[in-house]
């Protein structure tokens, strides 16, 4: 296991090498945006949490990780999709605090959009 850090290392120094400089910057965008992606689903799970409290916690979660992923750089079809999908998250956290307020507006519609959104950046990092 010690050795894959190293392998992908030369994984990206044989891409750059061979004039491939686009697929590194999508390999290294898609490597970036996949433990943020987790972070996000684990914290929209909790949204549903039974005390206001957690629940808030959870959109703070979000509204960090979000900030994280608009950092994230890379060939210019990966930011449409980043962009895009950073818009959605930020419908699901306006859902979150309309809720936590006391006016439940559209919570399903965010979060259908939320998955269309993931599900076209998951498609664009797939091998």
């Amino acid at each position: 296991m010690k050795k894959l850090p190293a392998l992908a290392a030369l994984g990206v120094s044989i891409l750059l090498l061979s004039g491939c400089s686009e697929q590194v910057s999508k390999v290294t965008a898609c490597g970036s945006v996949t433990s943020l992606a987790v972070q996000v689903s684990g914290a929209i799970g909790s949204l549903t949490s039974p005390t206001p409290e957690a629940a808030q916690a959870a959109l703070d979660e979000v509204r960090g990780v979000v900030e994280n992923i608009r950092q994230v750089e890379g060939p210019d079809e990966f930011v449409t999709l980043r962009d895009a999908w950073t818009i959605s998250i930020d419908g699901v956290i306006a859902e979150g605090e309309n809720t936590l307020a006391g006016n439940p507006g559209n919570m399903d519609a965010a979060v259908t959009d939320l998955r269309t959104t993931t599900e076209a950046i998951v498609g664009y990092c797939a091998p």
